[in-house]
């Protein structure tokens, strides 16, 4: 599968995710070319799991660092962001 985009909202406004489809149904989550992490089904296949870049080997990607300067939403996998991500993802 084709990398893609989808849109979510933090709550305070929609930003812009590129999810990059990986092997066994694993998504890398892309914003502004860096890495935030990457989200699975979980073992229950309804809840959807997050590992953050620090956990994965980047791949190729640079590691997504929140600079406050930069007018880039900060971005966490919480719960809730994670399945937010996970309701946009084909099954």
């Amino acid at each position: 599968m084709d990398p893609f985009n989808i849109i979510i909202n933090t709550g305070d406004e929609q930003i812009d995710l590129n999810i990059h489809p990986q092997e066994m149904g694993t998504y890398k989550i892309v914003y502004h070319g860096a890495l935030i992490g990457e989200i699975f089904l979980g073992a229950d296949n309804e809840k959807w799991d997050a590992l953050t870049a620090d956990e994965l080997q980047p791949g190729g990607f640079p590691v997504y660092e929140y600079d406050e300067t930069s007018g880039h939403q900060h971005i966490l996998l919480d719960e809730r962001t994670v399945q937010e991500i996970g309701r946009k993802m084909p099954r």
